[in-house]
């Protein structure tokens, strides 16, 4: 294919994600620090107003339950550091009867660890005109523009998609040719990767477009990369991944789910934590509960463990999850990083990569100037367009005039 019809297919790729790519590199540059700016935003639900002793972890589900018997506590995090709320998620104890509406109108509670009393709620991914639910209503608007599933994700997987491939074009249409002028292969590359000092305004818009777009290339790969992960993982990301390496089946999809009314769990999480410890691999030994949960359609508690410094510090990113039968005890699954195959391992860094944290706060702040760079990208890219539509209808103006 020619290079100027490389170009054209580049151009209306850009054209045709432009706005959406708009919303989604905003919002991504945000979310980069999404916990640090909900806590800022937040302080009165992460910050209990008087400190003490974390209750034991059934104590605390016990009274967070007694005083709403609508609910169940669904996850419970283990890590919450020392003066902090603890964010649970809840769930309806009973699901509505078909066509009622739901008996919660939210799914996360803030609760003081040391008294069991709640701080605050929200609805995860609701707008509600109030801080509470800022971030979350960003983290769906960029995972999915809000639309109901499947489409949103497949909206947004599509769209990193055809990123991923304009921003290849992109890169490859800046090479030089062979026949370009002298001086090695950089010499002649160089320049596309600065910006002309004195230029004209075109001109500066166009260096920003195409040195951005360098400058931010292998931060894009990686970006829209493990954006397909996250919305079309299953139609596309972990299909490729199988030609390369097996993937271990997710415990939660694999499991049967029970049909009818179950028993209560026979022994509770303290219990179940302890229980789930003695099936990590002897290379996680060391690891640090992270959560834990109850999937009373399955039958099975999960419990989850991590490395120290686990999505703070760079280069930390393994963890374990254990599936223990909530009558028995016994080991029902378990999927991590050191209990994987290689390919269990390549699908666990797609979240940190996607967020930066595998290179922990440095890593974060790339993402949001990454995401900053590919709005001025757009920005850019649409100008360069209209000053060359402009360009070509004068001179086929000109052209007509003439004849």
């Amino acid at each position: 294919m020619a290079r100027k019809a490389w170009v054209q297919v580049h151009r209306y790729l850009g054209l045709t994600m432009l706005l959406l790519l708009l919303v989604n590199a905003v919002t991504g540059s945000v979310l980069a620090f999404q916990h640090e700016l909900d806590r800022w935003l937040n302080p009165q639900l992460f910050t209990p107003a008087r400190q003490g002793v974390a209750l034991p972890p059934d104590v605390l589900i016990a009274r967070v339950e007694a005083a709403d018997p609508r609910l169940r506590v669904a996850l419970l995090p283990l890590d919450t550091r020392p003066g902090d709320a603890i964010e649970l998620t809840v769930a309806a104890r009973r699901p509505p009867a078909e066509g009622a509406s739901p008996s919660l109108a939210f799914n996360r509670l803030f609760v003081d660890p040391a008294t069991g009393a709640v701080l605050g709620q929200r609805q995860w991914g609701a707008w509600r005109m109030d801080l509470p639910h800022l971030m979350g209503w960003m983290n769906q608007l960029h995972r999915t523009f809000l639309l109901p599933a499947p489409w949103g994700m497949w909206l947004v997987g599509g769209l990193a998609l055809v990123w991923l491939l304009a921003s290849l074009i992109g890169a490859w249409l800046t090479l030089p040719g062979w026949a370009q002028g002298r001086g090695t292969f950089w010499q002649k590359w160089k320049p596309a990767w600065q910006i002309k000092r004195g230029a004209s305004r075109q001109r500066l818009t166009f260096d920003l477009h195409r040195a951005g777009g360098l400058w931010t290339l292998a931060a894009a790969i990686v970006l829209a990369g493990s954006g397909v992960y996250f919305n079309l993982g299953n139609e596309i990301f972990r299909p490729a991944v199988r030609l390369f390496s097996p993937i271990t089946p997710h415990p939660v999809q694999s499991l049967p789910r029970h049909a009818g009314t179950r028993p209560p769990p026979a022994y509770g999480i303290q219990a179940a934590i302890a229980r789930a410890r003695e099936h990590l691999p002897p290379t996680a030994l060391g690891f640090l509960p992270w959560y834990a949960s109850h999937l009373p359609d399955k039958g099975v508690y999960r419990i989850a463990f991590k490395e120290d410094g686990m999505r703070e510090r760079a280069l930390r990113l393994r963890y374990e999850q254990i599936f223990i039968d909530d009558q028995t005890g016994l080991l029902r699954g378990m999927t991590g990083y050191d209990s994987g195959t290689a390919g269990d391992r390549f699908l666990i860094w797609q979240y940190p990569l996607h967020t930066g944290r595998i290179l922990g706060w440095p890593g974060q702040v790339l993402v949001a100037v990454t995401g900053l760079v590919v709005a001025l990208l757009c920005v850019t890219g649409f100008l360069v367009w209209r000053v060359r539509r402009k360009a070509r209808r004068g001179a086929g103006g000109r052209g007509q005039g003439g004849i």
